[in-house]
């Protein structure tokens, strides 16, 4: 049953439910789950609350929508509606939904990685899109790795792009180490324990030793950039800015005051070549390129740089 917060009673008694839990668990965020079915006027109620007590508290609520206006609608936007949210951010299931398409759609003026850029183009909407919740699969939704078809080029293009385009990220336990699984018979079957959490556990994922090499060449990508994202304030707080694809390639940087970094992902089965002249406007014939993935710094003087087939790839301007 659900609880009927237009009644008094209990909008007070939720609202310091929830302001006790965070001060007595030491909260970060919150994510209210069914954003969209609650009662509008509470929610800004308690988010109003909370944040008068906890200014650094994250809020997120989760709205499945189809469209950016949709998801707009439910946080802090910039529409003309009668009804105005005040939320931080919301669960950013149109981005979601264009990364999928992103990895296993052919490329095409409106398929495949231009629904990425398509999506992100409609970010005017919402106050801040920097404060949406990110992310690739959860506890409702088929297992990532088993939507790119187990296939760990599209694994690394997703997860590339989860960890560099703008938002906070949301990894659900164990992609890091490729589980998968679809919903099938239910939703049980995509909250398998993680293997190595209990001692009847007949291998360990939290352990190199445990995870296959195809799982560990997973895991290690992950590592990498997860935590040089951690150090970055290009990728946790610097502005976006993206191109519209070329033949299958898409293109972003990451700007802040202090770094620059660019992005890039190739969903074509071939290799390409990138020209550095067409994105002068932000390389400002810088020649020198840190990769990450390969931690060295490159030298690059002829203005191009290989893309391999099926690759994401992101360099630290020097």
């Amino acid at each position: 049953p659900d609880l009927n917060l237009a009644n008094p009673y209990v909008a007070n008694y939720m609202i310091q439910l929830n302001i006790w839990a965070t001060e007595e668990f030491g909260l970060d965020g919150w994510r209210v789950d069914t954003y969209k079915y609650c009662d509008e006027k509470f929610l800004n109620r308690i988010n109003a609350a909370l944040l008068s007590e906890f200014p650094n508290l994250t809020v997120f609520g989760e709205a499945w929508t189809n469209t950016v206006p949709g998801s707009a609608y439910f946080t802090q936007n910039n529409l003309d509606v009668p009804f105005k949210h005040q939320i931080n951010g919301v669960t950013d299931f149109p981005l979601q939904s264009a990364i999928m398409d992103a990895i296993n759609q052919p490329f095409g003026w409106t398929d495949g990685i231009t629904k990425v850029y398509m999506t992100l183009a409609q970010d005017f909407l919402y106050k801040n899109p920097l404060t949406n919740c990110i992310f690739l699969d959860n506890h409702d939704m088929n297992r990532f790795f088993s939507m790119t078809g187990e296939n760990l080029e599209k694994y690394k293009m997703g997860i590339g792009l989860l960890l560099t385009t703008r938002g906070i990220p949301q990894v659900y336990y164990g992609t890091e180490v490729l589980m998968k699984n679809y919903k099938d018979p239910n939703d049980a079957a995509v909250r398998w324990d993680f293997p190595g959490g209990w001692t009847s556990d007949a291998t360990n994922k939290f352990s190199g030793s445990g995870r296959t090499p195809l799982e560990n060449n997973a895991f290690e990508f992950f590592k990498i950039l997860a935590n040089y994202r951690k150090e970055s304030s290009a990728l946790t707080s610097g502005e976006l800015k993206q191109y519209v694809p070329k033949n299958g390639v898409y293109v972003y940087f990451r700007k802040s005051s202090k770094q620059k970094i660019l992005c890039v992902i190739n969903t074509l089965s071939k290799q390409e070549q990138l020209m550095l002249k067409d994105y002068e406007e932000m390389l400002n014939g810088n020649e020198r390129y840190y990769d990450v993935m390969k931690q060295l710094t490159l030298e690059i003087k002829d203005n191009k740089i290989a893309l391999p087939s099926m690759s994401f790839q992101i360099f630290e301007l020097k």
